[in-house]
Formats: structure tokens, sequence, C-alpha cells
């Protein structure tokens, strides 16, 4: 089934230590991995590409479109779901309601960016894309002890309670 993903919806998300830090080349070289590229996926961003930014079609079968300047990619997304000869078989990744709606119209499969994001996270681990988190008992001790020097370099208690 092939996907059109709302780029930045997605990567505004937060992300389990598997695909934290993805930005729009890192969410297309996830997805190449994966194995969801194999069905053909659309990544739509808001705006015009930045410098960093890949345009046209980074890696095998993930096209990167952008809607361009000052323009949301939501209306791109509607048109190509419109334009779409067979969107019964169309995926649209999205958390944006209107979006969801626009292909639900067009009788397409809407799904939510954390419902996406588990499922690309799975398939990662399936193919052993995704290298083990260490959460070690010495990580963790580490980490604490860091949290607490920049307390105290900031004048705050370390062991007060956050709520």
């Amino acid at each position: 089934m092939p996907l059109i993903i709302d780029c930045y919806n997605l990567l505004h998300q937060p992300m389990p230590p598997g695909l934290a830090g993805l930005d729009e080349i890192g969410l297309c070289r996830a997805l190449e991995r994966s194995g969801w590229a194999r069905q053909g996926v659309t990544i739509v961003c808001d705006g015009a590409p930045k410098p960093h930014c890949p345009g046209g079609e980074p890696v095998p079968r993930v096209r990167v479109l952008y809607a361009g300047k000052a323009q949301a990619a939501d209306p791109l997304i509607d048109q190509l779901v419109a334009a779409d000869s067979a969107p019964r078989r169309l995926t649209v990744i999205s958390d944006d309601r209107a979006v969801q709606r626009a292909a639900k119209r067009r009788k397409a499969q809407a799904m939510g960016c954390q419902d996406f994001i588990h499922l690309l996270l799975q398939a990662l681990a399936a193919a052993g894309q995704i290298p083990p988190v260490e959460t070690s008992a010495q990580t963790l001790a580490t980490e604490s002890d860091v949290v607490k020097r920049w307390a105290r370099e900031f004048g705050l208690d370390p062991n007060a309670r956050i709520d």
C-alpha cells in the first residue's frame, strides 16, 4: 500500500530512542531500511526545501515534495489523494484531522503519526536496522550524575521532585 506522509507532522512527534533525531533524509533512509519504500512513499513537506533537505527521490521509491514557499503540506496532500487513480490503496500518515477526513472521503486509509512511528520502529527492529538501546545501570547512574551536576550549577536542588 503506497504511503503519503505529512512530513513535519510526523517529525515533530515524540520519537522513541531508535528513531530519535530523525530529519527529512533520516526519515527517507529509515523508510528504505524498513521495507516500507518497496510500496512507494511520497513525503510531503511544508514550505520550500532548506539547503540540507532532499528533494526528488533521495532513496529509491521515496519521493520528497515541498508545498512551496510559505505553503502548508496539507493542500498538496489533498491534491495527491484526489489525483490518485486508485485512492483505496493509499495510506495517508498525518494527525491533521482535515487531511484524514479528505483521505477517507476518497476511501484512502488514514493513520495517525504515533501509530505509524510504532509500525516503522517494529519494521526496523524486525529487519535488524535499529541498534539496541543501552539501559545499563552504569549508563543510568552516569546520566543521573550529569543531571545532579547541572542542577547544582544552576543552584537547584538536585533531589527536588518535579510534578
